[in-house]
């Protein structure tokens, strides 16, 4: 995963970048996705996933 920002200040920057991150982590389908022994399955975000998104709002 790459996750570019850009700010006038670099710690803007780095929570940005960390805002990405935590938001990808809890709603973004692709990041779930499991392949183990051939057999693909869905991870649901977890308490701590969602929590971390949630101290943005």
């Amino acid at each position: 995963m790459m996750v570019a920002t850009a700010a006038e200040h670099r710690r803007e920057a780095f929570e940005a970048a960390e805002y990405l991150m935590d938001y990808l982590k809890s709603r973004a389908p692709f990041w779930k996705k499991e392949v183990l022994n051939g057999e693909e399955s869905w991870v649901e975000a977890t308490s701590e996933d969602e929590a971390s998104l949630n101290r943005w709002r």
